[in-house]
């Protein structure tokens, strides 16, 4: 059962479609295993695959499943393309199925170990393939690669993604970037982003055959960027040993902030809620260790800093989702920067706004209608644990 299940998902890669991203070389498993098709050892082999475009596991299911998403993550190749690339195949294409639209829909997968084409005849070719490039895992190992999924309308037409730690995360890979407000080149430009800027995609749109990401970040959170310009990064990972501080309820959330990782972790109790980049504090103002509780929520607040207590001079009005955990120390929305994945900051904790907004609404003190709330007996804030 399981041979002719994983031989009938494979033959479905033969109809796919979509665009894919260039990775970078980090150490965890959406990187490693980017480009495989995983079958999960310890759940009756449910198999998975993990798309080059955004290191995201996609659930094959049954075949009819895996045909429906399959055609979405996959890349359109022109004969005349093809050809160019058949014996030289480019990094950018590893792991990725190869559709031929202008040849009977001829499919072939590119290795992502030594980039070799493998022609998809049949299942029965398929599944051979299968077995031999396929790859095992456990059902922990499998949870640290984060999901997504494709959403599709009855008639098996895409509508949206959607991806677990809401958004996936991605680099810009050439400088001059323009940001627009929609995603059309004649619209407005907000700003412009350089190599040493990470993005948070939101969604993906198509206008007039270009692929457009909606972001959120620092400085730009609802606006676009023509995606030939962001390429996907290995994907944020929470804690492989997870230390629960002593003051946490079966039903509360709070934060787990890997300093060395530049990696927050919003739980439920033990449960994974959401993973995502920050920016924490550099060198001379180092983010502080130890277990913290949020005393005092603000929807927006001024902050300024000089030395020698900060390394310049700063005066930051309405700082958005800024949550205080020890003295001026806070986890907050970020809008003057999108070097996420750095050490960066006078010592807070920088969070996309998006992220900071969906931290400060599920997390404690409670605002109700206020616009600011100290924590109490009665209505505590949530746990901080900073460590590295």
């Amino acid at each position: 059962m399981k041979s002719l299940k994983c031989g009938l998902i494979i033959s479905f890669l033969a109809f796919c479609v979509a665009t894919p991203a260039l990775a970078f070389p980090e150490d965890n498993l959406s990187f490693r295993l980017n480009g495989k098709i995983l079958l999960d050892v310890e759940n009756k082999g449910e198999a998975w695959y993990v798309y080059p475009g955004d290191f995201h596991r996609y659930y094959l299911g049954t075949p009819d499943d895996a045909y429906q998403i399959m055609r979405n993550l996959s890349l359109g190749i022109s004969n005349d393309n093809f050809s160019k690339i058949e014996t030289d195949v480019p990094d950018r294409f590893r792991g990725l199925i190869l559709l031929k639209p202008e040849d009977a829909g001829r499919a072939y997968y590119v290795s992502p170990v030594d980039k070799s084409l493998s022609y998809l005849a049949s299942a029965e070719s398929a599944f051979a393939l299968m077995r031999g490039s396929s790859l095992g895992i456990t059902s922990d190992d499998l949870k640290t690669i984060p999901v997504g999924k494709v959403m599709l309308d009855d008639t098996g037409k895409e509508i949206s993604r959607q991806w677990q730690y809401l958004g996936w995360w991605g680099k810009i890979n050439r400088n001059y970037v323009p940001v627009m407000f929609e995603p059309r080149v004649d619209s407005k430009r907000l700003g412009t982003f350089f190599t040493n800027n990470n993005v948070k995609v939101l969604g993906v749109k198509k206008v007039g055959g270009t692929f457009w990401y909606q972001i959120d970040g620092g400085a730009y959170p609802g606006a676009y960027i023509n995606s030939v310009f962001v390429s996907a990064m290995a994907q944020p990972t929470p804690p492989k040993d997870l230390t629960i501080p002593a003051d946490v309820k079966t039903d509360d959330y709070w934060v787990d902030v890997d300093i060395s990782k530049k990696i927050l972790t919003l739980y439920k109790f033990d449960q994974v809620v959401m993973a995502t980049y920050i920016a924490v504090g550099n060198r001379e103002t180092p983010t502080i260790l130890g277990n913290y509780n949020v005393w005092l929520k603000v929807k927006k607040t001024r902050m300024r800093g000089a030395p020698p207590l900060a390394t310049h001079v700063y005066d930051l009005p309405d700082v958005p989702w800024t949550m205080f955990y020890q003295g001026s120390y806070s986890v907050h929305g970020t809008y003057w920067h999108d070097e996420f994945g750095s050490s960066r900051s006078a010592g807070c904790t920088n969070v996309t706004q998006g992220d900071a907004k969906f931290i400060f609404d599920l997390t404690g003190p409670d605002m109700g209608n206020l616009d600011s709330v100290r924590s109490t007996a009665d209505n505590p804030g949530m746990a901080v644990y900073n460590h590295y």
